[in-house]
């Protein structure tokens, strides 16, 4: 008896061979969803590793009363320490809450190399002035960009003291 490829009888009916031949090897459509599985999983692995993450968290964020404005120390990743940040205001809506303040407000850290690749970590204090801040008392909450909900920062602002 001859013997082929993987001890596959050569002399067998085509019939009875293709079907040894598919239990040794899988079928073709098989293979190929598994070579696609793999290849989108290397695709996907590669995408990832070369994507910018968006690290900029909070430290800490709290009201300073003597210069009515907000301290905030950022920790952002990125190739250098030269990142600068700008705030994004939103509309003060009114809270009809009892206890809370009279004002909700969202604020938006911005950070200028925002797409910056991740090489070493950073620290910056920055300061928000509050002096034209139209809404008071408020509650403010800050967010970094994109908003992500662990990443919020929520504050009471309360009214402005009018000194003599």
């Amino acid at each position: 008896m001859l013997m082929g490829h993987r001890g596959v009888s050569c002399w067998q009916p085509k019939s009875r061979r293709s079907h040894t031949l598919r239990q040794l090897y899988g079928t073709p459509k098989r293979d190929m969803s598994r070579a696609r599985m793999r290849g989108t999983a290397v695709a996907v692995a590669m995408a990832l590793a070369s994507t910018p993450v968006i690290a900029v968290t909070f430290e800490s964020v709290r009201y300073d009363p003597n210069n009515d404005q907000l301290v905030v120390t950022l920790i952002y990743d990125g190739t250098n320490p030269d990142h600068h940040f700008s705030v994004k205001w939103g509309n003060c809506l009114k809270l009809d809450q009892p206890g809370a303040p009279a004002h909700q407000l969202n604020v938006d850290i911005l950070d200028d190399q925002g797409n910056d690749a991740t090489e070493k970590t950073y620290t910056k204090t920055v300061t928000v002035s509050l002096a034209s801040l139209p809404c008071r008392p408020a509650r403010v909450t800050l967010s970094t960009t994109p908003p992500v909900y662990w990443n919020r920062k929520t504050l009471d602002i309360p009214q402005r003291v009018r000194l003599p």
